[in-house]
């Protein structure tokens, strides 16, 4: 069927929600082949530079195009003023079109963007090991897409989940929301709770949970980092985490301490590539995320997931690597790669045409 093909936010989310264990790693594995491409193959160069602009009364406007040999398209996220009423979201649209320039689809781009970032996020952390305790920073789309791909691909696995949050009282809401759904959908007996920052031990409470915990996860555009690298590395732990952080994505915005990106840098191990910082997309990390931009770590200290997806199997001595990838201390930052918008947005068209789900304009 044909025709521009036009998905509201609730249609997106009625779909992703509803995907099966085995339908989030297929999806998992078209994300994954397209940052392999971008990475290892030829598409690097096909990419335009995404746009972004800041307004003096405080909006950022973000245009992220993309291209395939079979598709052409644009993202259009904003992030509205302080004094909006929408203050705190990211909205905007995902436009497409074919490879003739016919228009495809237009999608709602709040829940693309939300489920593909908190996805990839979540492919180092599908390497790993030790799942059981997770530590999640913020109560936005991206934090509820991260716990609910946790609890729908390895629930089984997890012992305990803590959510630290601003505001508390969002968190908690969070949490409401991801219990009910986890109560008719995954069924996991992980345990949750919200952390106040306002709390008189906040910071001893906070630092016990991030010394244990097996995964931490950063949603948050925040200007200060979100905690001392040393709650992370903590001497005598039992076993080292995974830490990612995908809500900052500006050069005055950080989420992760500089040390904890230096101590990763530093580590020493027959694999070059262990003692590097993860990332979606090299140059524009280091362009353009906080971290790098306070700790000066340069390029030769950065790979691409789509590089250790590549070279696994080809990889001559693979036990420090896969040592790496499984048990050691992995730390993630993602500024996001369009091409992956474009690779979420023709699986979810398709889909949609699939169970006829939108609204279809067959003469645009």
């Amino acid at each position: 069927m044909g025709g521009l093909l036009v998905l509201g936010d609730s249609d997106i989310h009625d779909i992703l929600i509803n995907l099966s264990k085995a339908e989030i790693l297929t999806f998992r594995d078209t994300l994954v082949g397209c940052l392999r491409d971008y990475s290892v193959g030829a598409e690097r160069q096909y990419q335009p530079a995404p746009g972004v602009i800041n307004r003096p009364e405080g909006q950022k406007l973000l245009f992220r195009p993309f291209t395939s040999p079979d598709s052409v398209g644009t993202k259009m996220v904003i992030t509205p003023a302080p004094t909006s009423k929408a203050a705190g979201k990211l909205r905007g649209m995902v436009a497409m079109c074919d490879a003739d320039g016919i228009p495809s689809g237009i999608l709602n781009a709040e829940e693309v963007t939300g489920y593909r970032t908190a996805l990839i996020a979540l492919i180092p952390w599908l390497w790993r090991r030790h799942t059981e305790r997770i530590v999640i920073f913020g109560a936005g789309k991206q934090a509820l897409w991260h716990l609910r791909l946790v609890l729908a691909l390895r629930g089984d696995e997890i012992k305990s989940i803590v959510v630290i949050n601003r505001t508390v009282s969002r968190a908690e809401a969070l949490l409401s929301k991801v219990k009910e759904e986890n109560n008719s959908r995954w069924k996991s007996a992980a345990t949750m709770q919200a952390i106040d920052p306002s709390r008189s031990d906040y910071q001893d409470c906070s630092q016990g949970h991030l010394s244990t915990a097996d995964a931490v996860f950063c949603t948050v555009g925040s200007t200060e980092p979100l905690f001392p690298a040393n709650y992370i590395l903590s001497e005598g732990r039992e076993r080292q985490p995974y830490v990612s952080a995908v809500g900052a994505w500006q050069p005055d915005m950080i989420e992760l301490d500089p040390e904890l990106l230096h101590y990763t840098v530093k580590r020493k191990s027959s694999s070059s590539r262990a003692c590097s910082v993860l990332a979606d997309d090299r140059k524009y990390v280091l362009e353009h995320s906080g971290e790098f931009a306070r700790s000066k770590i340069g390029a030769e200290h950065v790979v691409e997931i789509g590089e250790i997806e590549s070279i696994q199997k080809e990889e001559v001595d693979k036990e420090p690597l896969e040592h790496w990838m499984k048990d050691g201390l992995l730390v993630y930052k993602s500024v996001g790669v369009g091409m992956t918008d474009l690779a979420a947005s023709n699986a979810i068209i398709a889909i949609a045409r699939e169970r006829q789900l939108g609204t279809t304009i067959s003469q645009f």
